[in-house]
């Protein structure tokens, strides 16, 4: 027994030392004067809507650009919001496009319906925004379950994407989950554990473990401001989002509906992203007939962030290319 908790004791204050050294490794890095991220819709020149939903919900939305240059939206991931995409705002109106991001329900500014989180409402919300500002012509660009919106959008609604997207940009995302394929009743008994998920609500607003949790979505030295961005925007995300929005993904199964998606499609992943793996935006541009297929070597999740200039770039000359826009 002595032997036991001696080991005990040692394990314990290795344990200590190692969080120990990662909260100091937080606290330097958040320390880092990069600054960045404090720009994030801090500018009083986006113009701003909310639309109504087909559950009573509302759909805030903002942009920036020209109204009548080519429209690119962007979904933004779970748990997240339309501070995201912050760098995309400033940077595709000067590349001569109409820059339009959206909370998702439940999310930021946004106000959830009577219908909650669906797969089918992700598609319908898509389908809110394109409508409610009458867009045509518009690239859509999803990130993560953002991404899970636009692909749920033009499988369910085929026509309406074939008469307003040009084309789509699947970031970070996936099609597929575990037990995707499996039963109702298995998918409902993963829905009920996963509703016991405890309220993380106390690890996003400490500042140096919610840095370190956030950091997990990041890949190779990331800005210490974007780190700490994603982790105020999950602090600030309502704890029943945190927990009933990532249902979604339980069960996740659009591989038999991509193969007839015919919109022209980009699909980005960073290689070091270990939330949706490379894996998963290979196995999207196998089914989507005609996909491009784009690494970013050493990327993490959060691509919009850390890796602003090569996605633009990706997302502006695909963006002009589906629609014959001279460079």
């Amino acid at each position: 027994m002595r032997r036991v908790g001696i080991a005990a004791g040692t394990l314990g204050g290795v344990a200590g030392l190692a969080y120990g050294a990662q909260r100091l490794a937080a606290t330097r890095m958040r320390r880092a004067h990069d600054g960045d991220a404090r720009r994030a819709l801090e500018a009083d020149t986006y113009l701003d809507h909310r639309l109504d939903t087909h559950d009573r919900g509302t759909i805030y939305v903002v942009e920036r650009g020209n109204e009548l240059d080519p429209p690119i939206v962007l979904s933004h991931g779970v748990t997240l919001s339309v501070r995201t995409w912050f760098h995309q705002l400033e940077e595709l109106p000067k590349e001569g496009f109409r820059a339009i991001a959206f909370d998702h329900r439940g999310h930021g500014r946004s106000v959830l319906g009577r219908e909650g989180h669906t797969l089918e409402n992700l598609g319908r919300d898509v389908k809110t925004v394109l409508e409610g500002l009458d867009l045509h012509g518009a690239v859509l660009v999803g990130h993560s379950i953002g991404g899970v919106a636009v692909q749920s959008f033009v499988t369910r609604f085929p026509h309406i994407a074939a008469e307003r997207v040009a084309g789509i940009v699947l970031l970070s995302t996936l099609a597929y989950t575990p037990f995707g394929s499996r039963s109702t009743r298995t998918k409902a008994r993963l829905e009920k554990i996963s509703r016991r998920t405890p309220n993380a609500q106390w690890l996003w607003d400490a500042p140096n473990l919610g840095f370190l949790a956030a950091r997990v979505g990041f890949g190779k030295n990331p800005h210490p401001s974007h780190v700490d961005l994603v982790r105020k925007m999950m602090s600030e995300c309502p704890p029943e989002t945190r927990r009933d929005a990532p249902r979604v993904l339980v069960g996740l199964d659009l591989t038999r509906e991509l193969p007839n998606v015919r919109i022209p499609t980009l699909v980005v992943v960073g290689t070091a992203d270990v939330l949706t793996p490379p894996f998963e935006a290979r196995r999207i541009a196998k089914l989507i007939p005609g996909a491009r297929l784009e690494l970013l070597r050493d990327g993490g999740h959060m691509l919009m962030l850390e890796r602003t200039d090569e996605l633009d770039r990706l997302i502006v000359d695909f963006a002009r290319d589906v629609r014959g826009v001279a460079t």
